[in-house]
């Protein structure tokens, strides 16, 4: 269907105002605002003024599977009805061929949800994170612990939970690899099992939300081989947990790489910010040593923490 795009006071397409981050100076304040808005309450703006929200999928999960199992057969105009919104997908693997659309020259995946109420466009967000989880675990062999998520589970919240913050107009760290709250991937069950104290609408999946973060894992530049079994001792697993009271698991690196849709990584959750931050700089510290050890290196480069140089 197509998809009437609100527009500032000065013609500029307002999903793009969202995209760009234009400066202050760039775009009329009230529509950056109504752009990225949480401001339910924000008396300046006229009832019913329509408010976009924009999701980013994760460049590894943007494939024409992904935008089918998303809105194909029906499931789009499905969730336009329910949730009283609209919803447009552009972007690598979206199949949009319109160049004008917002997102269009994006690299991975975007969802652009517009409507009059922002109740229903965050209802509408947790819908459509709901059917990328289900995605994955479908697309997954089942694990032989019955509690442990699909390796690619703990990724795909964390550039869930970046996207949603980054869509925030509270948001003033926009930093790509920050910690942030985010939906926590351990036990499955949180991604399977539907809570029944609903409001009479659908069973919505229980919610637990954890700090996270995502650290990406070594890889020996002859074999192609990633590297991080060196993170996963006893003792350093027992001291990410007593002294950084983190749960770390480790992705890729077990014989599981077929599993994963995405690269092999560290995943890092707590339930306090702080503590995160502080095992990155940890765990960052021991890749560096084996990187320096070994000649290995990074897709990404090497992470620049706070108060480089300084060992923990």
């Amino acid at each position: 269907h197509s998809t009437l795009w609100p527009r500032t006071q000065d013609g500029m397409n307002l999903v793009d105002s969202v995209l760009n981050t234009p400066r202050e100076e760039d775009t009329p304040a009230a529509a950056a605002f109504v752009a990225t808005g949480g401001g339910e309450d924000d008396n300046a703006m006229d009832d019913g003024s329509i408010q976009v929200r924009t999701m980013e999928v994760p460049r590894w999960l943007s494939t024409p599977e992904v935008t089918k199992f998303l809105v194909g057969k029906g499931k789009g105009k499905q969730l336009e009805e329910e949730y009283e919104s609209t919803v447009t997908i552009t972007g690598a693997g979206s199949g949009t061929k319109d160049p004008r659309s917002p997102g269009y020259h994006l690299p991975h995946l975007l969802v652009t949800m517009g409507g009059s109420d922002v109740r229903q466009l965050g209802r509408l967000r947790r819908a459509l994170e709901d059917l990328m989880v289900e995605y994955i675990i479908e697309n997954t062999p089942e694990q032989e612990e019955s509690a442990n998520p699909p390796p690619s589970l703990g990724r795909l919240l964390y550039n869930l939970g970046l996207s949603s913050a980054n869509a925030s107009p509270k948001t003033k760290d926009h930093t790509p690899d920050r910690t942030v709250l985010a939906r926590s991937h351990f036990p499955i069950y949180l991604h399977t099992k539907r809570d029944t104290n609903t409001d009479g609408g659908r069973h919505n999946l229980i919610t637990k939300k954890v700090w996270m973060n995502v650290v990406e894992l070594p890889q020996d530049n002859s074999s192609q081989e990633y590297h991080g079994r060196f993170l996963a001792s006893k003792s350093l697993m027992s001291y990410y947990r007593n002294h950084f009271h983190c749960r770390v698991d480790i992705y890729g690196v077990w014989g599981d790489v077929e599993q994963l849709m995405c690269a092999p990584y560290v995943l890092i959750t707590s339930e306090e910010k702080v503590n995160v931050d502080k095992c990155i700089q940890y765990i960052e510290h021991r890749i560096r040593e084996h990187e320096d050890k070994f000649g290995f290196s990074r897709q990404g480069g090497r992470r620049v923490l706070r108060g480089e140089k300084t060992e923990p």
